[in-house]
């Protein structure tokens, strides 16, 4: 048996290669976003629908939303709990690799504060989506009467 000097030479090159194995092992995300509406605003809001699939065989996180049709665009989740729904921020949303994650009423949504004049139904407005780890993405989001929202997000 070599003395311990010398199985720490062998040794160090096996676990550097192990760490490069790692790193290269995390993969890429490579999403697509599906069709994106709006409900028509009432009472200076509205939610957004959408899909996003991570083809990829890495993680993303979408990290924030914007429009320059409105104030602000945050992401939210309706809670039932104890039988009240309430609506909870999240600063981001996990798009795990090989799955879709959708944004519907009543669950994840995007929501839109104080939306301008030009969100107006049949019009539409220019949504960028913010990532982690990929690039942002600009979408057309299509206004339409609220009660379509229910139907949930359109695959394209």
């Amino acid at each position: 048996m070599p003395p311990p000097a010398r199985r720490g030479r062998r040794v160090a090159p096996l676990l550097a290669l192990l760490v490069l194995l790692a790193s290269c092992a995390s993969g890429e995300p490579d999403l697509e976003v599906g069709t994106a509406r709006a409900g028509v605003p009432a009472g200076g809001a509205t939610q957004i629908t959408l899909e996003i699939t991570n083809h990829g065989d890495g993680d993303d996180q979408l990290v924030g939303a914007g429009t320059p049709a409105a104030a602000a665009v945050e992401l939210h989740e309706t809670v039932i709990d104890d039988g009240q729904a309430s609506m909870v921020e999240h600063e981001a949303v996990p798009l795990p690799a090989g799955e879709t994650v959708s944004f519907r009423p009543g669950s994840l949504h995007l929501m839109m504060v104080l939306p301008d004049e030009s969100v107006d139904e049949g019009g539409t407005f220019p949504l960028t989506l913010r990532f982690e780890a990929s690039d942002e993405r600009t979408v057309e989001v299509e206004v339409v009467p609220t009660a379509d929202l229910l139907d949930g997000p359109v695959a394209e």
